[in-house]
């Protein structure tokens, strides 16, 4: 991190403090360590004498932004060359997972310098995304704020069992609860069920309901009365989606399809929706350039791209909360290019307002930490990004990282690209 001070402050900002109020020109923020202490007309804050100066000299200040939907050790590089398992003692599993991990470490650095200052890994292995988390939560390595849950929980034959590394298999509520326990026990920040739907890419069960209601109600009872939310893989199946929502799930991953009735449960109910919209169009281009590796899935990926448009907009039409999350990892979606999802967010049908705030304050509250971060308001986490340019005009500003002169994290300087 290249600076900290006790006190700074940051003058002649154009403000989006995240809440989806009107920009505010002219504001100044004080931070004081990692927090927020002021902010407001520069004359009201009252710094101390000779507290340090960023003139932003009226560049647009957004909040950190958040992405609730991350895989920080997949390479989603088509063309990367294969990890070739061996033989050899010496490149076992452990030495494939430790190769992982550095590049995890690199990814999310790479995530950090695009601006975004927090984000939620929703499956691997837990004995190495609970280690990046620690490491970077206590400055080991300059990093986003990394929230994770480890393992999912799926059924037999479920999505996650291609990869039994990341996750349990549990069938039955009983199985399922403890599953959760277990999970909780090793330091998951977030429960993540790949309950609404099978193996969307692998037949014979290609779009079919995955958990029952009652299977997956009992997991989210638990993992709510020890302070986790619990969020779900649910898309191809309307149905598997509708258990997932009355079984209490706090967030409905991906989502596409979505009729009406779904879609009014998640309004009555507080319902989360993280659509991860740029997985459609990175996967379409991939399977254009032949490159695809789920082949006989074609079909059903080119149906979900159709549907994703029609979900956001019922989702915008009938007042669902949605927050941003990417599924960066993959293919062709690239850790560092996060900001991808909010050009979709508005070519779908947000305002470049709505898709903000769902990058920014509903994010938070998606994670469960709205308290702390989310919005630039006095007592939060000084979390934030200054931008050449104004988002509100073109969403897509946010892509170009030479518009973003300035990354701060918890107070200190994480990217700077000032000349």
């Amino acid at each position: 991190m290249s600076w900290r001070k006790h006190m700074q402050l940051l003058t002649n900002a154009r403000l989006l403090d995240g809440t989806g109020a009107p920009p505010r020109p002219n504001q100044a923020v004080l931070i004081d360590g990692n927090r927020i202490v002021g902010v407001g007309a520069e004359a009201s804050l009252n710094p101390p004498p000779n507290t340090p100066r960023i003139d932003l000299q009226g560049k647009t200040l957004l909040p950190g932004l958040i992405d609730c939907h991350v895989h920080i050790w997949g390479n989603p590089d088509p063309d990367a060359k294969p990890q070739r398992q061996t033989r050899i003692p010496i490149k076992d599993n452990a030495y494939y997972k430790a190769r992982n991990l550095l590049f995890a470490l690199q990814a999310a650095q790479d995530t950090l310098a695009a601006g975004f200052t927090t984000i939620q890994d929703l499956m691997a292995p837990n004995d190495m995304v609970f280690p990046l988390r620690d490491a970077i939560a206590e400055g080991e390595f300059v990093g986003p704020r990394l929230r994770a849950s480890g393992l999912c929980i799926t059924l037999t034959g479920g999505h996650g069992t291609e990869y039994p590394e990341m996750a349990i298999v549990a069938d039955g509520p009983q199985e399922i609860l403890k599953a959760v326990r277990q999970q909780v026990a090793a330091g998951a920040d977030v429960i993540k069920y790949m309950g609404g739907t099978r193996a969307a890419f692998s037949p014979p069960f290609r779009g079919r309901p995955g958990y029952t209601t009652e299977e997956m109600a009992v997991g989210v009872e638990e993992a709510h009365r020890a302070g986790l939310r619990v969020h779900v893989h649910a898309h191809s199946s309307i149905e598997g989606i509708k258990n997932s929502i009355r079984a209490g799930v706090d967030s409905i991953e991906h989502g596409f399809p979505m009729d009406d009735e779904a879609l009014e449960m998640m309004a009555e109910r507080g319902t989360y929706l993280c659509p991860t919209l740029s997985v459609n169009p990175a996967a379409l281009d991939i399977i254009e350039r032949g490159r695809w590796a789920f082949p006989g899935s074609e079909k059903q990926v080119r149906y979900l791209a159709e549907q994703a448009p029609k979900m956001i907009e019922g989702a915008k039409r009938i007042g669902v909360k949605i927050a941003l999350g990417t599924d960066a990892a993959m293919p062709g979606v690239y850790h560092g290019g996060n900001a991808r999802e909010l050009e979709l967010l508005v070519e779908y049908g947000l305002t470049p307002m709505d898709a903000l705030v769902a990058a920014t304050r509903n994010g938070a509250e998606n994670l469960g930490m709205l308290d702390d971060i989310g919005t630039i308001e006095e007592g939060k986490l000084a979390d934030m990004i200054v931008v050449d340019g104004d988002p509100l005009d073109d969403i897509r500003v946010l892509k170009d990282l030479s518009c973003i002169p300035l990354v701060i994290k918890d107070g200190a300087i994480v990217a700077d690209r000032r000349m």
